[in-house]
């Protein structure tokens, strides 16, 4: 009799450890689950990827890509472009004969980006897509 109900209690015990194994096991793969898809979010967020619409001027948009190249939409006048970014500051090669290199400053938060330009002045741009 003490046999059978020490079997009945471990089997109870093992039961309940296997249940709280595999709710344990789930919860945590939920939580890396989330924490991934927040890592994910907050990357993207905080990069330069995607398209940029000026706030000013809502025909005039920056697409930057995450391989370094991109394009400038100026309200229909498309320019292929390449660029690299170092401490707040964005170097622009457009790929088109008669541009130089020019190289700003920016300031990105979130899905607002600050690009000044040569002299300084301040242009808005909000995400549009990443």
């Amino acid at each position: 009799m003490k046999k059978a109900t020490f079997i009945k209690s471990l089997a109870v015990i093992l039961g309940i450890s296997s249940v709280l194994g595999f709710a344990g096991c789930s919860k945590s793969e939920n939580n890396h689950s989330e924490v991934s898809e927040q890592s994910a979010v907050e990357s993207v967020s905080d990069s330069l990827e995607g398209m940029w619409q000026s706030e000013q001027l809502s025909d005039y948009i920056y697409t930057f890509r995450a391989d370094g190249t991109g394009q400038y939409d100026m309200a229909g006048k498309v320019l292929a472009l390449e660029y690299t970014t170092d401490e707040g500051k964005i170097t622009l090669s457009f790929l088109e004969e008669g541009y130089t290199p020019v190289t700003l400053e920016y300031i990105l938060d979130g899905d607002r980006l600050n690009i000044k330009d040569s002299f300084g002045k301040d242009t808005f741009y909000k995400r549009v897509s990443e």
